[in-house]
């Protein structure tokens, strides 16, 4: 009824669709007023509401059933047997909206036959579609048995006597006739329902879980939102539906990304055994001594030696690799300097593995309080703490998550930025895809390494270059020698091989320095 006031005697502006499983029908009232008809088919939480003004129709809006366009609406109905509101602009023309719960549509109806519909279109067009304004409706069947408590009482059985009565309905009368299961208590209970339906107040109340609940029904004991319009409070529950709908949908998208980062953070800590690494250590330094200890024992074979194990009495006699180019005190050093390295890396890996143990006991907690959240309010105040701006685009930008940068960068000044390659696919993204043909490209020369792009200067700037390339030498694979040649060049002179494997590449003009390996700009950055 309260459609029909606003539409009769006014006309449809235009049908579309902007949203996926939502349309939307523009009207123009008598008065001259837009008033917004939306539909919502893709959940049985969302389906009609009314809104006022005109939306522009942006790129991504589609027109539907453009052929109803400025015309004008003669009534709104409802059948009296079924949830099908009818919008006629002529006898033999009208659109309706099915209701369903589980398959709510719109679609067009000329001559007792459908031609377009908003969903399973190439399933429905064809199909007749009768009236059943004619049936008795539910409210003819329902009225004889509000007004006879007899024969209530005769015909007893909710689910067959109350045709219209859902579930929800069923559960209130049966709430409001309390303990008692006679047929007269559920009379009593089923009547005040159904006089309250002819004399609806909308009302707009929460659940304890925070979501939006509508009803028609005189329920004072519900704290709530009153409406003295039904459209009114549709458009209101409607709108704090969609908030809470997409609050959940955001705090579920946060609960999988913490989820993800969990599980990666767990598995490093896995992969950690700063223990192995020690054990190592331990090892070529007793190597070291043992060769130091046997410096004057005859040498019989160049790639290893058979010593006593003078540091754990009662062992065999250990056999040590050598390097055969290397007397027995250098390769004592050798032993030494792989021990020294050793410890360094298992240094940086307990370094890593107590901030992987932090942020892995902040994303626990973070997990757990999501957990904890009830209500929608509680929902936005935790995506607001994390750094999240719902409705103002973009992901969620989590405050206790890290996201790696996609290369290492080092600044070498204010307004020169040097990225390193992280590994054959990353050097091929970082040349290719984050480079412009004026950047200089560094690699150590004649051995693997990390791509190297230098940004913010020019060939001139010899000084920042040699920078460049001592960083580039770090991370390759000459990285311990005193001095690697280092190649460089304009990106522009960089090109893909056709077979060549990842990270691997063609340059075809290139200058060479000469430096030794150092990574101090980058520590100094760390």
């Amino acid at each position: 009824m309260e459609l029909h006031n606003h539409l009769a005697g006014g006309h449809l502006s235009r049908i579309c669709s902007e949203h996926k499983n939502e349309v939307t029908l523009t009207f123009i009232t008598p008065g001259g007023k837009h008033l917004q008809l939306l539909v919502f088919t893709h959940t049985p939480l969302l389906c009609l509401s009314t809104r006022e003004g005109e939306t522009k129709k942006t790129r991504d809006t589609a027109s539907l059933m453009s052929e109803l366009c400025m015309q004008p609406v003669r009534s709104v109905e409802i059948s009296p047997s079924d949830r099908e509101i009818s919008i006629h602009f002529t006898d033999e023309v009208f659109l309706v909206l099915r209701l369903f719960s589980s398959d709510t549509n719109l679609f067009l109806v000329k001559e007792q036959r459908i031609t377009d519909a908003f969903k399973h279109k190439n399933a429905l067009v064809g199909q007749p579609c009768l009236s059943k304004h004619n049936s008795p409706g539910i409210l003819r069947e329902l009225e004889p048995l509000a007004m006879n408590r007899a024969l209530f009482v005769e015909q007893f059985n909710l689910s067959a006597t109350l045709p219209g009565f859902d579930r929800t309905l069923v559960c209130e009368i049966m709430n409001r006739a309390g303990k008692e299961e006679s047929p007269e208590a559920l009379f009593t209970a089923f009547q005040s329902v159904f006089f309250e339906l002819l004399d609806p107040q909308p009302g707009v109340s929460q659940t304890e879980e925070g979501e939006p609940h509508f009803t028609l029904l005189h329920n004072e004991a519900s704290p709530g939102r009153s409406f003295d319009s039904v459209l009114e409070g549709l458009a209101h529950y409607t709108l704090t539906m969609q908030r809470f709908l997409e609050t959940k949908e955001e705090l579920k998208g946060i609960r999988t990304k913490l989820l993800r980062q969990l599980g990666k953070t767990r598995k490093t800590l896995d992969g950690f055994n700063p223990e192995l690494l020690n054990q190592f250590a331990r090892n070529y330094e007793q190597c070291g001594h043992l060769l130091m200890a046997s410096l004057y024992e005859p040498r019989t074979e160049r790639k290893s030696i058979t010593v006593k194990n003078i540091f754990e009495a009662g062992t065999p006699d250990k056999i040590i690799v050598l390097k055969e180019a290397l007397t027995l005190q250098k390769n004592a050093e050798e032993y030494f300097l792989k021990a020294s390295k050793t410890r360094e890396k298992c240094k940086k890996m307990e370094e890593r593995q107590a901030s992987l143990q932090k942020e892995k006991t902040a994303l626990e907690e973070l997990l757990a309080t999501t957990e904890g959240i009830s209500s929608p309010k509680e929902a936005r105040r935790f995506l607001q703490q994390q750094g999240n701006q719902p409705g103002k685009g973009g992901d969620p930008a989590l405050k206790n998550i890290r996201t790696a940068p996609l290369f290492r960068t080092v600044n070498l000044s204010a307004s020169i930025t040097l990225l390193v390659g992280k590994n054959a696919a990353n050097n091929d993204l970082l040349t290719f895809s984050h480079t412009k043909p004026n950047d200089i490209w560094l690699h150590a020369r004649g051995v693997s390494g990390s791509h190297c792009v230098l940004k913010g200067t020019t060939l001139n700037n010899l000084p920042a270059i040699r920078q460049a390339a001592e960083i580039a030498a770090w991370y390759s694979s000459a990285k311990h020698s005193s001095l690697v040649p280092v190649i460089y060049t304009l990106k522009k002179y960089v090109r893909h091989g056709k077979k060549l494997a990842a990270g691997q590449v063609i340059v075809e003009r290139e200058e060479v320095l000469l430096v030794k390996p150092s990574n101090k700009l980058f520590s100094d950055q760390a």
